[in-house]
């Protein structure tokens, strides 16, 4: 079968076209540094990636959780480490004005720092984390304790708990809340003590240093039990962000271009491109020759 001019010049333009697609990807991989960019350039190692990244994706959402939950855990535990050193200069005070040698004005006076000691106590308990009420449990937007009509101050939050699902299945309570004994007692303990001490009530003096170290203690207990879930969460966002590192390794492994051989096979193209366009150049001088003849 005789081939024609046009016909050897239509292949020849087919393989510049190739070459200068295969150019136009090796430039693509190396400037991205990945094997493809679009699923027609390969379709099963691109499904692998979007599964890769929808696990990252994943990761990222369990990551926030824990962050946000470590986040309101450590704001909690500073509030009653504070809540704690309150309870533990209350008991300073009671126990230096509840000997006999203590007078009346002496007490007077340091009713209005039990005054204080009560507000500061009250204030970290209605403290509040990223605008939202610490200590209310899930009702957010209420101060958690408020004073009633008989001027007794109550807690004013629902008994519900902000908790967090860990990677691992594990549901970890990411707060603390007010309606626990814990901060009832420490609110009578220091009411306990500045209405002794305002009466100059010796004996209530006295009875108030054992409330207050009972307030103390479970202060002391809740905290510990917030530590221990603080530790969990940090665990497990320590184990989140070792996966996404391991998951990251998988992505630039599984994506990754060969770059000094695509660098290659553009070379190798380039000098193939360069032939046929030799070549197309001739068979047009040739076309014209034959065409002056």
């Amino acid at each position: 079968m005789r081939v024609t001019t046009a016909q050897m010049y239509n292949t020849l333009l087919s393989g510049v076209k190739r070459q200068q697609d295969l150019q136009n990807q090796g430039n693509a991989q190396v400037s991205s540094g990945t094997r493809f960019q679009t699923p027609a350039q390969s379709g099963m190692d691109y499904k692998i990636s979007l599964d890769l990244r929808h696990t990252q994706v994943t990761l990222q959402g369990d990551l926030n959780a824990v962050t946000t939950a470590e986040s309101r855990l450590n704001s909690s535990m500073t509030m009653l480490n504070d809540m704690g050193n309150v309870l533990k200069r209350a008991q300073t005070v009671a126990v230096q004005l509840g000997t006999t040698g203590a007078g009346a004005t002496e007490r007077l006076s340091a009713a209005q720092e039990a005054t204080q000691l009560l507000n500061q106590l009250i204030s970290d308990a209605n403290q509040k984390w990223q605008g939202q009420s610490l200590f209310a449990g899930t009702a957010v937007d209420k101060q958690a304790f408020v004073t009633d009509a008989l001027g007794n101050t109550v807690y004013n939050g629902n008994a519900q708990d902000r908790s967090v699902i860990t990677n691992n299945g594990v549901q970890i309570v990411s707060n603390v809340r007010g309606d626990d004994p814990a901060f009832a007692s420490s609110i009578a303990a220091l009411e306990g003590l500045r209405t002794a001490l305002q009466n100059n009530d010796t004996a209530g003096i006295q009875n108030a240093i054992g409330t207050l170290t009972t307030a103390g203690d479970a202060i002391v207990n809740l905290t510990s039990d917030v530590g221990a879930r603080l530790n969990g969460v940090q665990l497990n966002k320590t184990a989140i962000t070792d996966m996404q590192a391991n998951l990251q390794q998988q992505i630039t492994t599984h994506e990754a271009a060969d770059i000094p051989a695509v660098i290659a096979q553009i070379q190798q193209s380039n000098l193939a491109l360069q032939a046929s366009y030799n070549l197309v150049n001739q068979l047009k001088s040739l076309s014209l020759t034959n065409f002056l003849r």
